[in-house]
């Protein structure tokens, strides 16, 4: 039995084939109109879940807190300080390299880099990007024309030469 081969005919076909799916045709669903009363009442609801949310959050951190050793915690929040007082200084050169190259204030956080030569390099760019002075392409059908001879004048001028 281990040595009888069987051949892909003798195979029977596992997948059943693949039809299309029927069209159907409905109608587009258009949108119930908006009662204002349930707006403000789904945005208190909603004022009110993020409410709940933050004291779960600052419960499960009380929680956690009291678990942790005295200096674990104060580890904890040395590390917390450091994380916000790194983004603060990054945020601040950012500003600084922005004010010093002259990009608007609304522009550095666009800037990309870590250092302040990077920052200062690809502030410059950006600079560069915002004052290229725009001018409008020629437009090849308004302006003096290249040739004002006829091709009857041409003709005749590479025959016998201009007239005088």
């Amino acid at each position: 039995m281990a040595d009888e081969v069987t051949t892909p005919a003798e195979v029977a076909d596992p997948v059943e084939p693949i039809t299309e799916p029927a069209e159907t045709t409905t109608d587009p669903v258009e949108p119930a109109p908006v009662d204002p009363a349930e707006v403000e009442r789904l945005r208190a609801a909603l004022a009110k879940a993020n409410k709940e949310a933050e004291k779960h959050r600052l419960a499960k951190k009380a929680e956690e807190d009291a678990k942790l050793s005295e200096i674990e915690r104060a580890k904890r929040d040395a590390e917390e300080a450091t994380r916000e007082l790194d983004r603060l200084r990054a945020a601040n050169l950012r500003q600084q390299v922005a004010l010093d190259a002259g990009l608007p204030a609304k522009w550095a956080g666009r800037l990309q880099g870590e250092t302040q030569e990077e920052l200062a390099a690809d502030a410059a760019s950006i600079l560069a990007d915002l004052n290229k002075s725009r001018q409008p392409a020629p437009d090849p059908s308004q302006g003096p024309r290249s040739s004002s001879v006829s091709p009857e004048d041409a003709f005749y001028e590479s025959i016998y030469g201009k007239q005088a």
